[in-house]
């Protein structure tokens, strides 16, 4: 026996009142019940969009859509308009490229103050700095010396210089002194013989054998001075 009723019974407008077994024959019940009434709910124009204006409420949709727009512009998409920030929420790089000393603008600043050097950079330039001074110091007095040296020196040739030149002055003013008494005295007094013994190294200083010997020459002058009746003794 079919579950569904007669298309003779639709037409005589007859109702089963037995139990329905499935969806299908609740949906030909509706049918049956509403009659003619039930094709103005199989039309899809009578199921207006839930975001018109004329809602099943008798609402209209205006007004939420300016909730939501004043909502969106109180609190923007932040991760929609950052370029740094991925799907997901992930930050991304910079497509820019990098130059140091430049601050990507892209990003804000957290802080514009100096990073403190740390401790042992600190000791490490104290030492540097120390360590220069003292060879400045060092370069200093060690250039300070070589001048004092090269000073003295200059003085002590100076020195020297002018004591050598006042003996040597003296030595030589004796020394004409001498000559001019000792020429004084050989053209004076005693013989002819005389005065030229004074002028002849008479001693034996300065013979060397195998050469021209002088001694003889040397013999017959100190006999020509001592001989007073020799030629020329009696003076010219």
């Amino acid at each position: 026996m079919s579950h569904f009723p007669s298309l003779e019974d639709f037409d005589e407008g007859v109702v089963p009142t037995g139990p329905i077994d499935s969806a299908d024959d609740l949906f030909l019940h509706e049918q049956a019940i509403l009659g003619d009434d039930a094709a103005q709910f199989s039309a899809a124009e009578k199921f207006p969009a839930l975001d018109g204006d004329n809602d099943l409420l008798g609402g209209g949709g205006g007004d939420g859509l300016v909730e939501t727009h004043k909502f969106e512009s109180a609190f923007p998409n932040l991760l929609a308009d950052n370029e740094a920030v991925g799907p997901g929420g992930t930050i991304t790089g910079t497509s820019a490229p990098y130059i140091p000393g430049v601050v990507n603008t892209n990003f804000p600043s957290t802080s514009s103050l100096p990073e403190e050097e740390p401790e042992v950079i600190k000791q490490w330039r104290e030492r540097q700095q120390l360590e220069i001074q003292r060879r400045d110091e060092l370069s200093e007095s060690r250039k300070q010396e070589t001048v004092d040296k090269a000073r003295a020196a200059i003085d002590d040739f100076y020195d020297n210089y002018n004591s050598k030149k006042d003996k040597s002055i003296e030595q030589t003013r004796k020394e004409a002194e001498e000559f001019l008494d000792s020429r004084e005295n050989t053209s004076v007094g005693g013989t002819a013989w005389e005065r030229i013994a004074k002028l002849v190294d008479l001693t034996d200083k300065g013979v060397k054998t195998g050469k021209s010997d002088k001694s003889r020459f040397r013999e017959l002058l100190i006999s020509l001075r001592k001989d007073e009746k020799a030629p020329g003794a009696s003076g010219i």
